[in-house]
């Protein structure tokens, strides 16, 4: 019975996070629309007649439609049960998280609610920006901005909180150096500063390979959203994570575009950096190298690695017309939903 009772509730917030996500969809193409939320009701984007309640029904009317407008036939887009799909299973995996360990969901303090409640704000948040940065390299302001003031506005009730726990148990106010720097609050501050200087550092870098930003200034804001969230030391973990999940995305279509400019040099050196650092990572780790050895192997590592970025940024220069971008909000995006939902 205690099973059936939870597995009933998973439903029901994957229920939420379908309905949550159905409405994130409509927050999406308004933004890039630029129309209201609210007004006018949902219609088709094509030809403009308003949706019955049934056309409306996340993932199954998508199924049932069999992806076309109810009216004019035309396509509907993929994205609609994807947000609506991805936001549940986000909501399920975020409440898992905070709710483990209960006895079935019962004995909850009111914390726990909030920082589901929470989880699940900061989540509709990330989608939004991540799928339009997708759809059309934008993000806005006002996204950006709500996820920093939700951070603030958060870290302000943990630390109110923590000033009242401490009065009512002790009768003392816990203002010593210790809580003056690691309370949510200062984290929170000092998360959205980490954001914004090693971003606009990282940013502005690019200025000496290829004469403009390397990242687009919403990044930014993002990333000072993100530190919001987090704090600043989560902040790095999760740039950290950011960057390797861009070269996932990056490096294969990277590579392909070499192989179809034929710069087999730039390919060629990139295959061998990597494949190196493989072997080279695993031959440490096998204690095969060492020494003298595993002086002379890293050495030629970075040898290696240095021919490698030398061919990348002379390919940069020589090609900005048919540079390739991706942006990097997505990324950051992905990485801070990986760290609530895990």
């Amino acid at each position: 019975m205690g099973w059936l009772f939870v597995l009933s509730i998973l439903a029901f917030v994957f229920v939420i996070g379908l309905c949550i996500g159905s409405f994130l969809n409509v927050v999406i193409l308004r933004a890039l629309s630029n129309e209201s939320i609210v007004f006018p009701p949902s219609k088709c984007p094509t030809c403009g007649n308003r949706l019955k309640w049934w056309h409306n029904i996340p993932i199954l009317s998508y199924i049932l439609l069999r992806g076309k407008c109810g009216f004019c036939k035309c396509k509907i887009s993929i994205q609609y049960p994807i947000v609506e799909f991805l936001t549940g299973i986000l909501f399920v995996a975020a409440f898992l998280k905070f709710f483990v360990g209960s006895s079935v969901l019962t004995g909850l303090n009111l914390g726990t609610y909030l920082d589901t409640i929470y989880s699940w704000i900061v989540i509709s948040l990330l989608i939004v920006m991540a799928v339009t940065d997708i759809k059309e390299k934008v993000v806005f302001d006002a996204h950006t901005y709500s996820l920093i003031g939700v951070g603030i506005v958060y870290s302000l009730l943990i630390t109110g909180y923590a000033i009242y726990y401490s009065l009512a148990t002790t009768g003392n106010l816990p203002f010593n150096s210790s809580f003056l720097l690691h309370n949510p609050t200062t984290d929170a501050l000092l998360g959205i500063l980490a954001g914004v200087v090693i971003m606009e550092l990282l940013a502005r870098t690019g200025y000496l390979f290829i004469g403009s930003r390397a990242f687009g200034e919403g990044d930014t804001f993002i990333a000072a959203g993100i530190g919001a969230v987090f704090g600043w030391q989560k902040l790095v973990m999760a740039l950290i994570l950011s960057i390797v999940i861009q070269l996932v995305i990056t490096l294969p279509l990277f590579m392909k575009k070499l192989f179809s400019a034929k710069d087999f040099k730039t390919l060629g050196a990139l295959l061998s950096f990597f494949i190196y650092a493989i072997a080279y990572y695993v031959l440490q780790n096998k204690v095969v190298i060492g020494g003298v050895l595993n002086i002379l192997a890293a050495l030629i590592l970075v040898i290696i690695g240095i021919y490698t970025c030398i061919r990348i940024i002379k390919g940069i220069k020589e090609d900005q017309a048919n540079l390739m971008y991706l942006p990097f909000g997505p990324a950051m995006a992905i990485a801070a939903l990986l760290m609530i939902a895990i």
